[in-house]
């Protein structure tokens, strides 16, 4: 995607962390919502086949049909479920007209969106045995390297969490000179470690300017471009954009 070339180190490593994490196995099946185009699809499918889960996919004429993705949810007995936020806020309206409940479903990842306030809770009403975990990251970093158990959500926070690094993943809160910034204190966001991308394809000085040299200690990382800040716990707060990037279908 975006004519970045991964590493693929760095996607096996998340793929196998995730897997591991939530000891994803054979019987599993997890449901593959998002489209080819989008990464979050990576998982679905080498994730699925890491673990010799059971991929499940909606027919392609009613793809877009939350209540045909309910339908094989509860027929296949779909046990995992990964997609930007809106998706599945769809699928949890549909599960709310309908009045059903989905016990099979374990883990429901959210990524790629801001996680509205009150979903986790929504999603847990609809099925009691899930885990509602938000991930974070950039296809320049293979997708996720930042990962939030959402526990219980405090209504008066602004957002959910972004979280804290993935193994052998590192971030950084980074002020304009390249200082670490204490918590609270707003400060751009750079991921490092085993995920980094090898760079832009044909595209070295966009490569040059992205990937850079840590000012203080020398590791290779990437600039994002979103703000963000240490929270207490040392989670990272996503805060937003530095640019006017806006984001369409996920380009």
């Amino acid at each position: 995607p975006k004519g970045v070339m991964i590493d693929h180190r760095g996607a096996v490593n998340t793929i196998a962390d995730i897997n591991q994490r939530f000891q994803v196995g054979a019987d599993d099946r997890i449901f593959g919502v998002s489209s080819f185009g989008f990464d979050l699809s990576v998982y679905d499918i080498f994730g699925a086949g890491e673990a010799g889960a059971t991929l499940v996919y909606p027919t392609p004429e009613q793809a877009l049909n939350p209540a045909h993705w309910l339908d094989l949810l509860e027929r296949e007995q779909v046990s995992i479920w990964n997609s930007a936020p809106p998706l599945a806020a769809l699928m949890v309206d549909a599960a709310e007209n309908r009045g059903v409940q989905l016990p099979h479903l374990r883990l429901v990842l959210l990524s790629g969106d801001w996680i509205p306030i009150d979903l986790p809770d929504r999603i847990r009403r609809i099925a009691p045995a899930a885990q509602v975990i938000s991930l974070g990251g950039a296809t320049e970093a293979s997708i996720w390297s930042i990962i939030y158990p959402v526990e219980r959500v405090d209504p008066s926070r602004p957002s959910i969490p972004y979280g804290y690094p993935m193994r052998n993943q590192s971030w950084f809160v980074l002020d304009h000179e390249g200082r670490p910034v204490p918590e609270w204190v707003p400060g751009e966001l750079y991921i490092g470690g085993i995920g980094l991308a090898l760079g832009y394809w044909r595209d070295p000085e966009k490569t040059a300017a992205s990937f850079i040299a840590h000012p203080r200690i020398g590791e290779r990382i990437y600039r994002t471009g979103d703000i963000g800040r240490y929270l207490p716990d040392g989670a990272i707060e996503f805060l937003g954009r530095r640019d006017f990037q806006v984001k369409i279908h996920g380009h």
